[in-house]
């Protein structure tokens, strides 16, 4: 280094332009000040290494005062610009998903504004169904569903775009220069990725809602207002019905993961009928009847493949698991609107007639009379089917089982009215030999 100038022993940049630094040396000697290095400054190695550096060049002075050289201090502050940087992005980014968070977003939206960018789309969207995939599958499937959907909203932005996690199961879309054609395309794009991807046992759901700011005249946050107003009249139009798509993801997933298939639903949800009509009914009983014939086991979508599909018999442990379903069921009622109607009676579909089952142990009348009728419907049907691990009885021997276990584990009564009026077997056929 001896003879060398400064800059070629030192080489000192700007970040983030590479631009040389003014010669510290020469300043010091030209204003005979301390001189604190600027922010962002490099110092690089000769292998090519930036290191963030920090400190001064301070005058070296004689008995006389006279400068006659400078003291360069170099200090290795990596680690706090390391450190500095994980705090700003955690200030404007979601951990969760990597996505903008909603701090960052609304600077961005205020940036827009004073710069009077016309026009802007925004986006909004609402993951349908967490708080069932949370109560159902755990926190960790929920985790996974916002992650995966946070992919798909990052994949439609390019250019100026931001995408941003705006709340809990909801995520926005900025899109400056968006006119809203394209913002109606773009939403389109987020509904079909969302259709075509399944995580886990979860197949994805959203609704979209968009607004696009085309003068002054509009504020971006009464943009932002009306794409959340379209996107929940969306989302209300979508929950009215049974054909929700985490609520149609269970049912698939059930008919996948057990025994049962879609064609024993629908005869349960017949013959349920019929009996129903036979005990005069109310029609939204009978429809609440038929809403739990077809889902009155979803709580088996939580249970292991292993124990659902074991062809032999469950041991101690795996019953125990098994014996679980009613209540689960109950918690995924609970959770969606279009089946909280039944969430009672999901939880109490294995109980008997004495007492002696599960999960509360409820007798008689304390059972409600849809799960007693269910129970009923259900043990003929699983006996009158063939299974992995036994073959169908005739509908006579499961006719006479039902007799056998009238007052222990079936209500007496509707056993009759099933066996007799929507069966119509004759009273000797079910006797036992």
């Amino acid at each position: 280094a001896t003879g060398q100038p400064v800059e070629d022993v030192f080489r000192i940049e700007e970040a983030g332009t590479g631009r040389p630094r003014e010669n510290p040396v020469q300043k010091v000697l030209e204003s005979a000040m301390v001189l604190g290095l600027e922010n962002n400054t490099l110092l690089v190695s000769r292998q090519g290494r930036r290191i963030h550096i920090a400190d001064s060049a301070a005058p070296i002075r004689n008995a006389r005062q006279e400068i006659t050289g400078v003291v360069l201090v170099f200090r290795d502050v990596s680690a706090e610009v390391a450190r500095r940087e994980e705090i700003l992005r955690l200030s404007y980014f979601d951990a969760l998903t990597g996505l903008h968070n909603r701090r960052f977003f609304e600077e961005k939206l205020t940036e827009l504004e004073e710069k009077e960018v016309l026009p802007v789309a925004i986006i909004l969207g609402d993951l349908n169904g967490l708080k069932l995939i949370n109560d159902v599958f755990g926190h960790l499937e929920g985790d996974r569903a916002l992650i995966k959907a946070g992919e798909i909203f990052r994949q439609v932005c390019s250019g100026q775009d931001v995408a941003a996690r705006w709340g809990g199961d909801e995520f926005v879309l900025c899109l400056p220069d968006t006119e809203e054609a394209r913002a109606e395309e773009i939403c389109r794009e987020i509904v079909e990725a969302c259709h075509r991807e399944t995580d886990g046992e979860i197949r994805l759901s959203v609704s979209v809602g968009f607004s696009v700011r085309a003068s002054t005249g509009k504020s971006l946050r009464d943009v932002l207002k009306e794409a959340e107003d379209r996107m929940y009249r969306q989302k209300l139009l979508e929950s009215k019905s049974l054909r929700s798509s985490v609520i149609q993801s269970m049912k698939r997933t059930l008919f996948e993961k057990s025994n049962e298939t879609e064609e024993h639903g629908e005869r349960l949800k017949i013959w349920c009928r019929a009996v129903g009509q036979q005990l005069a009914l109310p029609d939204m009983e009978i429809y609440e009847l038929e809403l739990l014939a077809l889902l009155h086991d979803i709580g088996k979508v939580a249970i292991a493949d292993r124990i659902l599909k074991k062809p032999g018999a469950l041991d101690a442990r795996e019953w125990e698991e098994m014996r679980r379903h009613p209540e689960i069921g109950y918690r995924i009622a609970q959770s969606a609107p279009e089946l909280a109607l039944i969430s009672e009676l999901i939880l109490s579909h294995h109980e008997r007639y004495d007492g002696n089952g599960y999960p509360r142990g409820i007798a008689g009348e304390e059972i409600p009379l849809l799960s007693r009728i269910l129970a009923v419907i259900d043990a003929y049907d699983a006996m009158t089917s063939n299974r992995t691990y036994r073959e169908a009885m005739e509908p006579e021997a499961a006719a006479r089982e039902l007799s056998r276990h009238a007052g222990t584990q079936f209500d007496p009564g509707i056993v009759r009215v099933f066996l007799e009026k929507v069966l119509q077997f004759p009273a000797d056929s079910r006797s036992s030999p």
